[in-house]
């Protein structure tokens, strides 16, 4: 459980974490809003420094499985096979694997700048008595595998903003058919766009498909070069 830290005589708002730190003699967080993190955190990331080299080339790919749902049988069952390629126990991934993603989940939601985000693990090691090349090793990891999750988990957040709301297109498809004659018997010649937009709705996915003719199009088109400006 943590607990609101106030600065003296302070505005905490001109203060990085590091110097609110210092101020108030608790470690707080950037990417908490400058508050403390769980008690177990430096410990639990300090366990990145023993892990071996191959195990950190290869982290994104169990990392990434675990930024969403935890403790499932598909995140479970990578986390056993990424232990058992690597020859290592469970018990030494499992706290990296949570202090990264404690890190990085909560950097997103508070859209912490990758400097910011590295100055946090540099006060959770130092914290932990960590020396200086193990700190560095750990950021040259963390804070790319952070750079590389950020968008997608942004983007995440805003669907799932939206989709409790209404429908929310998340795939678009297109063909161009020519129609050459109807059932008038009149010759037409003229190309029609067929556009299914794909959406998701609350837990439910659907699609709805429109037939556009050339002057929609047009129209369709810059309506998105407007609203891209």
């Amino acid at each position: 459980m943590t607990r609101t830290v106030e600065a003296p005589n302070q505005d905490v708002d001109q203060l990085t974490a590091a110097a609110l730190s210092q101020l108030t003699g608790t470690t707080v967080l950037n990417c908490l809003g400058k508050q403390p993190g769980p008690s177990s955190l430096p410990g639990d990331l300090a366990h990145i420094i023993d892990l071996p080299e191959g195990v950190r080339d290869d982290f994104w790919t169990v990392l990434e499985p675990n930024l969403g749902a935890i403790n499932t049988p598909h995140s479970n069952a990578i986390v056993g096979e990424y232990c058992t390629k690597h020859e290592i126990a469970p018990r030494a991934l499992t706290p990296v694997l949570g202090a990264c993603r404690f890190l990085i989940l909560r950097g997103v939601e508070n859209n912490t700048p990758p400097d910011l985000l590295e100055e946090d693990i540099k006060q959770l090691l130092a914290s932990d008595d960590a020396q200086e090349q193990d700190i560095e090793k750990a950021l040259a990891l963390i804070i790319p595998l952070y750079e590389q999750a950020a968008p997608q988990l942004r983007m995440d957040a805003v669907y799932e903003a939206l989709i409790d709301h209404g429908k929310v297109v998340n795939d678009v498809k297109w063909r161009v058919d020519h129609i050459s004659h109807a059932n008038t018997g009149e010759a037409i010649n003229m190309p029609v766009t067929i556009l299914t937009l794909r959406y998701s709705e609350g837990d439910s996915k659907g699609q709805m498909t429109f037939q556009l003719l050339p002057d929609e199009l047009k129209k369709l088109q810059q309506a998105c070069e407007q609203a891209l400006r």
